[in-house]
């Protein structure tokens, strides 16, 4: 006699060693669904960081830009006062016409007043 295949139709464990089958099985799923769920998890922290990260550089260099291009700005006003001082001592007559204008101006306001000081030295 010779056995060509053999086949398991049913197995019939101890009451007890099918309990301790089934929650080897349910540990074993809730141990996979934890380990995904850490690192689903720890990715999620990771990619926070780095966002976080970013955030920060781009703000500083964003601040860094904003000072760079305030001291610019004063440099080049400071170039511009210098230019008219030197142009204002060269020529004193551009100065008082500057002061007219400026006079002018105010006077557009109605609600503006003006008091224009005398020397006391005029008075003498």
């Amino acid at each position: 006699m010779e056995i060509l295949r053999a086949d398991v139709k049913d197995l019939a464990f101890p009451g007890n060693l099918q309990d301790i089958m089934n929650r080897v099985l349910a540990a074993e799923r809730l141990a996979e669904a934890q380990l995904v769920e850490a690192r689903t998890k720890a990715e999620r922290e990771a990619l926070e960081a780095t966002a976080r990260a970013d955030t920060t550089r781009l703000a500083a260099q964003a601040d860094a830009d904003a000072q760079r291009i305030r001291a610019d700005a004063e440099v080049d006003a400071l170039n511009r006062r210098s230019a008219a001082a030197a142009a204002y001592a060269q020529h004193p007559a551009l100065l008082r016409l500057r002061e007219l204008e400026t006079l002018g101006a105010l006077s557009a306001n109605p609600a503006a007043r003006l008091y224009i000081g005398f020397d006391k030295h005029m008075e003498d």
